[in-house]
């Protein structure tokens, strides 16, 4: 009987030693912070760069911490910091999963009614340029029509509510039209195109965005085939108009996911070109970090090595 009584106490004993044992919520504060940033090529860096008041980061490495990780995307953003119980980096809002913990930026949450009312205030713009120039005179051909097409569709109610569904921010009118209402406008999409290729690329963060209209404006088009390559908002302009515009790799459509700057605008022109919807710039930390708000100091702080550990940053 003693030995029973000794055998379940025991039991009882390791059990609340496990209820009360270490949290899986404790952090080291004094560790080292561990600092991720995209290329300097990328629209996402842009903005939050230039949302901390860190511009000298925004197309330089030489300001930033020693040590730093470059990563070239959103999802290796993600998985670097979940992977990380010390690292610190941001994504675009429309990318942003529960591997991450998002922060508040001045005790504003990343929203879609506080992008709207500008609010939280890193945000930054979804753009598209084609290859081809705003014109009244008629495509020169099937491919350049469906684009423009594209371009239209992005306007009416499905596409704002394909973009919508993909966390894209943007103003819906009562007076925006539906697909039915203008596609009389645009003959080409009652062929069976088929045989016809149109290549989409540049920015991953609008990468979501940009599939999500063309597989809503596929099957209203004549079935065209969309392909998709996504490789930073800098091969955006690069692809259509620039150095690369005539190589393999070419893009009928481009995406940055910050605003051009004029050397851009001065390759493209007159080119059909526009914002399609607002995005917003979220820091993230790994779970376990008990930090839930920073401001635009403290990032620069980091960012620039001035803060070192997490105890610094309160």
């Amino acid at each position: 009987m003693k030995k029973i009584l000794s055998v379940l106490t025991v039991f009882i004993l390791a059990a609340l030693l496990v209820a009360c044992g270490p949290s899986d919520n404790t952090f080291n504060s004094d560790a080292n912070i561990k600092v991720y940033t995209r290329d300097t090529t990328s629209g996402t860096r842009d903005a939050f760069f230039t949302g901390i008041n860190f511009k000298d980061a925004v197309s330089s490495n030489e300001k930033l911490v020693t040590g730093f990780v470059e990563v070239d995307g959103n999802g290796t953003m993600r998985s670097g910091v979940a992977g990380d119980e010390f690292g610190i980096g941001y994504v675009s809002l429309n990318s942003l999963n529960d591997t991450v913990k998002p922060l508040k930026f001045n005790n504003i949450v990343a929203t879609e009614a506080n992008v709207n009312n500008n609010t939280y205030e890193l945000k930054r713009p979804f753009m598209f340029v084609t290859r081809y120039a705003l014109s009244e005179t008629d495509p020169v051909d099937d491919t350049e029509a469906l684009v423009r097409a594209f371009v239209a569709f992005s306007s009416t109610q499905e596409g704002k509510a394909a973009i919508q569904g993909k966390g894209g921010i943007l103003e819906v009118l009562a007076s925006d039209k539906s697909w039915d209402e203008i596609k009389a406008n645009h003959p080409v999409t009652a062929k069976n195109n088929s045989s016809i290729t149109i290549r989409f690329g540049g920015s991953t963060s609008v990468e979501s965005v940009a599939k999500a209209l063309t597989a809503a404006f596929t099957p209203l088009a004549g079935n065209f085939v969309a392909v998709h390559e996504h490789t930073g908002s800098g091969d955006a302009v690069k692809r259509t108009w620039g150095s690369e515009k005539d190589a393999a790799n070419s893009l009928h459509v481009g995406f940055a996911s910050r605003d051009f700057n004029q050397g851009e605008k001065d390759l493209f022109g007159n080119a059909s070109n526009g914002r399609l919807n607002w995005d917003a710039v979220v820091p993230v930390v790994h779970p376990s970090n008990p930090i839930e708000n920073i401001t635009a100091e403290l990032l620069t702080s980091i960012y620039n090595g001035t803060f070192k550990k997490w105890s610094e940053v309160k």
